[in-house]
């Protein structure tokens, strides 16, 4: 793969391996690796069982090894394997010393081929996480970001909030059937290893650890579940706790197209409101120390986007703040910024990606996440930096258009419970 300076071996069980060899750290090799499918593929009844099917798996340890036996094991060598279930894949991460890599590789093949159930490790657990749960309901901020998933995802079955009954539905068994089920064929996974690797070395444990995990040469597709977000402008106040504090989320959401383009103008795009933010509430307003700003466009299950801006205020200044947010997103719509901001936003985020191209992470984390997307990853050096530099104002105000759509947001409003509410 010149484009990136790494190689693409396909195995005789049909796994793929990119390898990326970078002298960025002399100690680290970074692993990232994917398979499509996720929970996605598991019935409504036996959700909550696979939801949380690695974390069973990781209570269990792996082979013969108990999670505390294998802690022992791995004592002394700078290795870690953890594998994940997200709703549209099954992952594993990892990253190790160059002189540890056999027994990363091992690791790779035990959470294959032996993940273990241990139910005295899952019920101290149970039994651990039981208080936490049966209070939660008591924190303001957990109610709060229990009522924004639920209502963001149309009340879907599989967004409820975490409450003793709901984790009662989690059966450890079928959760570590339902982890074998998901590793139970390699012929569709893709291992992404990036470091400090020599591939004449590298090559005989991927001939021995990956080449012989089990296939089952299965076409998997996530499946959508539902639980899209809501049309039109939905309006939520929650009144939860005491102190004089409000706490103010506001979402955009709606149908996008994820390609290397769109990413990087809706990166700006959140950069500049980030800015512009920091400038008016926080700095002219004085009335939040705390905006963020945050967005993405999902490929699966559902292509759609979903635009975060949030601040904390006192309650006298919730409505200012969301009135001079919502003048600022209009300005940004009706009329191009300046080209000294878009400069200034080009700027940061060179500066940013020049940070991020030196390091494994990034390497690993995005080759993978190109892959999987069909796209070429040499887009991620400096065909990146070109996209940034070809940013013009007309560019992020049509953006601007596209995120914020003022027919269709919802807004949530956490503020402190009425006088006479409070107990």
């Amino acid at each position: 793969i010149p484009g990136i300076g790494g190689v693409e071996w396909k195995l005789s069980n049909g796994a793929r391996v990119i390898i990326k060899p970078t002298d960025f750290k002399a100690d680290e090799v970074v692993l990232s690796a994917y398979s499509p499918g996720g929970t996605s593929l598991a019935e409504d009844k036996d959700y909550m069982s696979a939801a949380l099917a690695s974390q069973v798996v990781g209570l269990g340890g792996i082979g013969s090894f108990s999670f505390i036996d294998l802690n022992k094991k791995l004592s002394g060598k700078a290795v870690r394997v953890s594998p994940s279930i997200t709703e549209t894949t099954e992952r594993l991460s990892g990253s190790g010393s160059p002189k540890d890599l056999e027994t990363m590789f091992q690791l790779i093949y035990l959470n294959f081929t032996a993940p273990r159930l241990d139910t005295e490790a899952f019920a101290a657990f149970k039994a651990q996480v039981g208080p936490f749960l049966a209070n939660r309901g008591a924190d303001p901020n957990s109610v709060f970001a229990d009522s924004l998933t639920a209502i963001m995802s149309q009340h879907s079955f599989r967004s409820r909030p975490m409450t003793p009954a709901v984790f009662t539905e989690i059966d450890p068994a079928k959760s570590v059937s339902f982890f074998r089920n998901r590793f139970a064929d390699a012929s569709d996974f893709t291992f992404v290893f990036v470091g400090n690797v020599d591939t004449t070395a590298m090559k005989p444990f991927v001939g021995r650890y990956l080449a012989s995990l089990p296939t089952l040469t299965r076409k998997d597709t996530p499946v959508d579940r539902g639980g899209a977000p809501p049309r039109g402008v939905v309006q939520t106040t929650v009144r939860k706790g005491t102190e004089p504090k409000a706490n103010s989320v506001i979402y955009f959401t709606g149908q996008c197209v994820s390609t290397p383009q769109s990413r990087v103008v809706l990166r700006a795009l959140t950069t500049l409101v980030q800015t512009k933010l920091n400038e008016t509430l926080r700095e002219k307003l004085g009335g939040t120390y705390s905006p963020a700003v945050g967005g993405a466009c999902s490929r699966e299950p559902r292509q759609e986007y979903a635009v975060q801006i949030g601040f904390g205020s006192s309650p006298e200044n919730v409505e200012p703040l969301f009135k001079a947010t919502f003048n600022l997103l209009e300005s940004l719509r009706s009329a191009p910024v300046s080209q000294a901001d878009v400069d200034k936003v080009k700027e940061e985020i060179l500066r940013s990606h020049e940070v991020d191209v030196k390091t494994n992470t990034y390497w690993a984390s995005n080759i993978a996440a190109r892959d999987q997307a069909g796209e070429d990853p040499a887009g991620l050096g400096s065909v990146y930096d070109d996209m940034v530099k070809a940013l013009t104002p007309a560019a992020l105000q049509q953006a601007a258009k596209m995120y914020f759509n003022p027919a269709n947001y919802a807004r949530f409003l956490l503020l402190p419970e009425t006088p006479s509410a409070v107990k």
